[in-house]
């Protein structure tokens, strides 16, 4: 790196350290670029110099930097300090782990809180699933790289969980992953479920009709209207809101069992993860459906190539989420309520006997309480 980009580099950094806090991230994000550029420098000055120690070089560029910048010194190193930091959480998370971390970042830069092999190690195995998220969560913020030349094209479009992240690798596309058994798969997200033309316009799950209904579980009033409803059930999911901003990613599993859903935050016992959503139908045979229904009234909800992230929660026999069937306005829903979930830990419920005993296939969940491991013995 010369001298006159060098100077420009240094001007940029001053200007970003000198904004408000309302601009945080792009200034964390050009402190990061400027070591980047300081590191490149020294290694010209070394270059040019070859007589220069090491720390002659060092301390040569470090003069420089000190004049564009107007510090001294002093300032500048503890400034450095903070900032090498930064350099460390980008190159192990890339520049993600930094638009979306909060105002903590400082503290922990400045004291070396917490940052050692480990965390890095935790960063570089979830860069793609930060990126996944804001790629398709928050598509332009990639713009704040523009001051310091970073790519700004998103990776990733569409749904969030229309990709698979898989480890330290690149996100899948979500076909892709299918493709061994079916070549022409494809699935769509969808936010509620959708009836089947064979219901001729009738939702099966319709318990009662009206125009106000009450929570059998609180005895309070339910309304997809926000400002009227006062049920607190599960409130994560009603009234309505956006699953795709549920924090949960699809990933490739171990073992055999292709994808996964799993959770990126913890879910305290109790805690709705998500309604079962898929086609509304009823009679197929031969393949994976939810079973629902209420006196003679029965149904089935389908998932094979569209429905949400539910889809992809596998079975365990010992299991940390289970299906619960709940009634908000009238309509019956089935949810998967967390038994307790740490954040990182794959989701799976207890897929029962009535799914199994229809099977010829062995259960590959690893519990040591398995119940259907040797099936094929």
């Amino acid at each position: 790196m010369d001298q006159n980009t060098f100077a420009r580099i240094n001007a940029l950094c001053l200007k970003a350290t000198t904004l408000s806090r309302s601009a945080r991230a792009l200034e964390v994000i050009v402190q990061a670029h400027w070591i980047d550029c300081y590191d490149a420098r020294i290694e010209i000055l070394a270059e040019e110099n070859p007589r220069l120690s090491p720390t002659e070089a060092r301390m040569a560029g470090l003069v420089e930097a000190c004049t564009a910048l107007g510090w001294t010194q002093k300032e500048l190193r503890n400034r450095m300090m903070i900032w090498r930091g930064y350099k460390e959480i980008k190159d192990a998370g890339g520049w993600v782990s930094l638009v979306f971390t909060g105002s903590g970042i400082y503290s922990t830069c400045k004291y070396r809180v917490g940052i050692d092999d480990g965390l890095l190690q935790r960063l570089k195995k979830i860069r793609a699933s930060l990126e996944v998220a804001a790629d398709t969560l928050h598509p332009t913020w990639r713009e704040l790289l523009t001051p310091v030349g970073a790519g700004t094209q998103r990776r990733y479009t569409g749904h969030p969980h229309d990709w698979v992240v898989d480890g330290e690798k690149d996100a899948i596309p979500l076909p892709i992953t299918y493709h061994q058994w079916d070549p022409d798969f494809s699935f769509r997200q969808l936010d509620q479920c959708i009836l089947d033309g064979c219901w001729h316009g009738r939702d099966p799950r319709r318990l009662c009709a009206g125009d106000t209904f009450t929570c059998s579980e609180c005895d309070q009033r339910q309304s997809d209207d926000p400002q009227l409803n006062k049920c607190a059930c599960f409130p994560i999911l009603h009234p309505p809101n956006n699953n795709a901003r549920i924090p949960v990613q699809v990933a490739r599993c171990p073992s055999g069992k292709n994808n996964g859903l799993f959770a990126r935050c913890a879910f305290e016992r109790g805690t709705a993860i998500g309604e079962f959503v898929g086609l509304v139908t009823k009679g197929i045979e031969g393949v994976d459906v939810m079973m629902g229904g209420h006196g003679d009234t029965q149904y089935q909800i389908y998932q094979g190539r569209l429905g949400n992230y539910t889809r992809f929660i596998n079975h365990s026999c010992a299991p940390n989420a289970q299906f619960t069937k709940f009634v908000f306005c009238g309509i019956e829903r089935i949810l998967v309520v967390s038994k307790g979930i740490e954040a990182g830990a794959e989701i799976t419920v207890d897929y029962s006997s009535s799914y199994w005993n229809k099977l010829d296939k062995i259960c590959l969940c690893g519990e040591s309480c398995c119940r259907y491991q040797r099936r094929k013995d």
